[in-house]
């Protein structure tokens, strides 16, 4: 078996931008009048750049009952139920509209080969006041009503506020899920606690293709009926990306890239079928190519080493392409 080596530090300086099919959903393209939000009484659904955001309405209580609603209320004050909707930001993370998110909300994709780049969070006004006073909550760190005040000293029980966001394909859930935390008051003592209050990027690449994900949020300050903390965030500037697949590679055979997820090295095997020239690329999940290869190979079986430490944690593809055909596989770096 004939092997090569290839160090990705020493050519990321080759990396050039391919043409993206990135889009994003900003809200702005929505029509509202000053603060104010999308209201439907017949609970529809609103799409934009190809994914639908599930909208419930209660018409029997006359209230926003689950889903995602888009929104341009600025209040910052009003830190009860009767502010659903504003941002603890005062602003949109650009442009004027925003999104206000129910826990349980789902999004699904017309393209099935859509993977979620990320988007901007930050906490609503409702639950950041929730948080920092107290109200049908209680105070983040307060040890009133926990049973723990021997265990914490008062201020210091470990409250945190979290967003799960969960991959589905084909109705199944994958296993990956990303992990936010919008306040989080766990580590011993107080100077690390914090509760979210500016636009901060969820990196949802490691999910890979989904054809919906669901945003649940959970809470340390529960009681018999469930969360007490305000189960809403807001959110921006929702981005996807569409992959795409390419006709198998017909002149190598045998082709495997492995360990799968990796941390430091990947080892892609091939065999070729003929002398030729076998181009190896590497490109993230927005189609940016990182690493472009050329191997010289005749008829035998190869190994291909690609240290990989420089690399953030993500979904990658590995290309393998003979000139008139190609095969990806995708992997992931821890």
């Amino acid at each position: 078996m004939k092997k090569t080596i290839t160090k990705l530090a020493m050519v990321l300086c080759l990396a050039t931008t391919l043409t993206s099919q990135a889009q994003t959903v900003s809200f702005d393209t929505f029509t509202l009048s000053p603060n104010s939000y999308y209201q439907d009484n017949a609970g529809t659904d609103f799409t934009s750049n190809g994914a639908t955001f599930q909208y419930g309405w209660n018409a029997g209580w006359s209230m926003w009952e689950s889903g995602t609603a888009y929104t341009n209320k600025m209040d910052t004050v009003d830190g009860t139920y009767t502010n659903l909707y504003g941002s603890i930001t005062g602003t949109a993370f650009s442009g004027t509209n925003y999104a206000t998110v129910q826990s349980g909300a789902k999004i699904t994709f017309t393209n099935n080969t859509t993977a979620v780049s990320g988007f901007y969070i930050t906490n609503t006004t409702y639950a950041w006041k929730e948080i920092k006073k107290g109200g049908f909550g209680r105070r983040f760190g307060d040890t009133t009503g926990t049973g723990q005040g021997a265990t914490y000293a008062q201020g210091e029980y470990p409250d945190w506020f979290k967003l799960s966001v969960i991959g589905f394909r084909n109705d199944t859930s994958l296993t990956d899920t990303v992990h936010f935390f919008l306040a989080d008051y766990t580590d011993t003592g107080t100077i690390n606690d914090y509760a979210i209050k500016n636009w901060q990027f969820v990196n949802c690449i490691s999910l890979g293709q989904v054809d919906s994900i669901q945003f649940l949020m959970t809470s340390s300050d529960n009681n018999a009926w469930g969360m007490k903390t305000p189960g809403f965030f807001s959110m921006d500037n929702f981005t996807m990306v569409s992959t795409v697949g390419l006709h198998e590679l017909q002149s190598a055979s045998g082709i495997s890239l492995f360990p799968n997820p990796a941390t430091q090295n990947v080892f892609l095997n091939y065999e070729s079928n003929s002398s030729q020239v076998i181009t190896i690329t590497l490109s993230d999940i927005t189609g940016k190519e990182l690493l472009n290869n050329q191997l010289h190979t005749s008829v035998g079986k190869y190994q291909h080493e690609l240290n990989i430490q420089a690399l953030e944690a993500g979904v990658y593809f590995m290309e393998v392409n003979d000139g008139s055909s190609s095969k990806k596989i995708k992997f992931i770096k821890l």
